[in-house]
Order: structure tokens, then C-alpha cells, then sequence
């Protein structure tokens, strides 16, 4: 099937394709523009925050798509020290931004869920940038639209499992929909890095009780949180035959991502991080990607994007290894 989606993407998008230094390959060297074909991992960018403002959060996560490629743009190898592992080689490809419809939520995720399903049709991995974290909803929708077991884990310090109330959709409510509204069983579904102060009893008991397994950043720092993310990696894995991985950015401490709709002050080292995003991007099952909620309005020195930017590169490392094994 040929990608064909009028007045759902914006305008292409074009990185640099001369390399000044032929020793030092950069990322922005190898993405391309993309409106279907082969690829093994397509960006695409969700320029959209009207969630997170019906949620009474602060505006400017629909400017993330384009302050990521900028910062992409200037940093980000394609060879991976710690793993050893050259990722030049991948197909790497761009599709550019959903065309957004402005005021209306549930036709922008309709888009969006149309998009997602056409690169996944294509074999590819999807790399989600966003935007408000509402929008998980609509791309797992998409992912789910293959008809085949889907499980996922949300790294978050925030469930997002609020009621949808008055038919009201927001950066909130994702998680309990996609287990009301998709029926992604509860086991399925994996809430990792939960903030102590920043999460109802009401809404940890309504996913505790749905057989949620949700992990604070307390538990967390008490134990190995690599190790966890990867036991629980392979036990989704068991019971699935595709998975996502969401990052919301608010996760970490604000000292290493301020430019967030929800600042913290706790969270993950980006250590910890990346080594979780190459674990993600060598499983196989992982075919959607996301990092999610950044805001440049906030940002310092363009701390949060350049994080973001590792956590790319770690994934896509370990797609590269992904790759070779196969």
C-alpha cells in the first residue's frame, strides 16, 4: 500500500544530506524526507496542546516537533559508544507533522491514528514526538488497528487515567481510555516512574484494580530500574505480539528537563533513561516510540530537547542491534 493521507500531514520536511566530515556521520545526515516506501523508523511529530491546556496545563508542547528537529539537527551521532553498535545504515525517514485541526481533539487524534497505521503498514517503526500525552491515545489506537495483542508501558510521573467527563478528552484521561475505549486489559498495560505527590488514590486504585502494574519512582530507586523496565518488558512480550513505549518528559527532574508541561523534582537519571530507550529499541515486539509533553516555551539551553535527542539515538541504536540479530 502507497502512503497516501491529503490534508493530514503538513508540508515535507528536509535535513541536510552533505556530510563536510565523512569520519563523523550525524543523524540529520540520515533521515529523509518520507511519504511511504521502506524505512525502518519514521518520525513523525504531533504539533498539538490543546489537551494538555483543557487539562489546566501550561500551552507551548505543540512548538516540541519542530525545536526537536532543530536540536536533532545540531547533535546525535549515528554510532553508539556504550553498545558498541553503528547505526548508519538504518532507514531513517521523516514524515513531517499531523495537519492539526484546530479546537477539535478528537478529529486531530483521528489523523493521527490514520498516520500511525499507514507507516506501520509499511513495516515500519513509528517515533512519536509530542505534544500533549492525549495523543497516545489515538497512536495506539492505530498500533491496535493490526488486530494483534498490543501491550505498552507508560514512563510517566503521572498516570493519566482521569474520567473523561462531558465527552472532554485531555492529556489526562489517554491511559484509562485506551483500557475503557480499546480494551487493553489491564495486565497489558505497565505505569513506570510515578511521582509520590502527583497521583490520586482514586485513579491508582482504578488501575491497580484493572490489573495495571504500576511502578513509583520510590519502589523504583529501591531496586535496579533497568532491570525492572526489562522484566517487565519481556513479560508484556509473553503476552503480546506488538508493544509501545511512551516517555513523558516530565519524568525526569525538572534540573534535567525543565522545558516540560508538568515539571518535577524527581525522576530517572538519563543513564537510567537511555539505557531503558536501548532496551525498547532492541525488542522487537516495540513497534511504536514515543517521547512525549516537551515544551520549548520552558526549556533552558535547550536542555530537554538535546535529552530527548539521546533518548532518539538510544533507541535507534538499539533497533540497529534489533537488526542485526534478526
Amino acid at each position: 500500500m502507497s502512503y497516501q493521507s491529503p490534508n493530514t500531514v503538513k508540508s515535507e520536511v528536509e535535513f541536510p544530506v552533505v556530510i563536510s566530515d565523512p569520519s563523523d556521520p550525524r543523524l540529520k545526515h540520515r533521515f529523509k524526507s518520507w511519504s511511504g516506501g521502506p524505512a525502518d523508523v519514521v518520525l513523525l511529530g504531533m504539533p498539538f496542546d490543546e489537551g494538555i491546556v483543557l487539562n489546566h496545563g501550561r500551552p507551548g508542547a505543540a512548538l516540541a516537533p519542530t525545536a526537536f528537529r532543530k536540536v536533532l539537527k545540531s547533535i546525535g551521532t549515528t554510532y553508539d559508544g556504550d553498545h558498541n553498535v553503528d547505526f548508519e545504515h538504518l532507514i531513517l525517514a521523516d514524515a513531517g507533522d499531523i495537519d492539526i485541526v484546530p479546537g477539535n481533539v478528537a478529529a486531530s487524534h483521528e489523523r493521527l491514528t490514520k498516520v500511525v497505521r499507514a507507516i506501520l503498514d509499511q513495516g515500519a517503526i513509528t517515533v512519536l514526538i509530542g505534544g500533549g500525552h492525549d495523543a497516545t491515545f489515538a497512536s495506539v489506537r492505530g498500533l491496535m488497528e493490526g488486530n494483534e495483542a498490543t501491550g505498552g508501558i507508560n514512563i510517566d510521573a503521572h498516570l493519566d487515567m482521569r474520567e473523561v467527563v462531558n465527552g472532554i478528552f485531555h492529556s489526562g484521561t489517554p491511559y484509562r481510555r485506551i483500557l475503557d475505549e480499546l480494551s487493553l486489559p489491564g495486565s497489558q498495560l505497565v505505569e513506570f516512574g510515578l511521582h509520590a505527590s502527583t497521583n490520586s488514590k482514586a485513579h491508582l486504585e482504578f488501575a491497580r484494580e484493572h490489573g495495571v502494574n504500576c511502578h513509583s519512582m520510590g519502589g523504583l530507586h529501591n531496586t535496579s530500574m533497568v532491570e525492572t523496565f526489562q522484566i517487565e518488558l519481556n513479560r508484556l512480550a509473553d503476552l503480546s505480539g506488538q508493544l509501545f513505549i511512551s516517555i513523558d518528559m516530565d519524568v525526569f527532574a525538572a534540573a534535567y528537563a525543565p522545558g516540560v508541561s508538568a515539571p518535577g523534582t524527581d525522576g530517572p537519571t538519563p543513564t537510567e533513561m537511555r539505557e531503558i530507550a536501548y532496551l525498547a529499541g532492541i525488542k522487537s515486539d516495540v513497534k511504536l516510540f514515543e517521547i512525549m509533553e516537551m515544551n520549548p516555551n520552558y526549556d533552558l539551553d535547550n536542555r530537554t530537547f538535546r535529552l530527548a535527542v539521546v533518548l532518539l539515538t538510544a533507541f535507534l541504536a538499539g533497533v540497529a542491534t534489533r537488526k542485526q540479530n534478526q
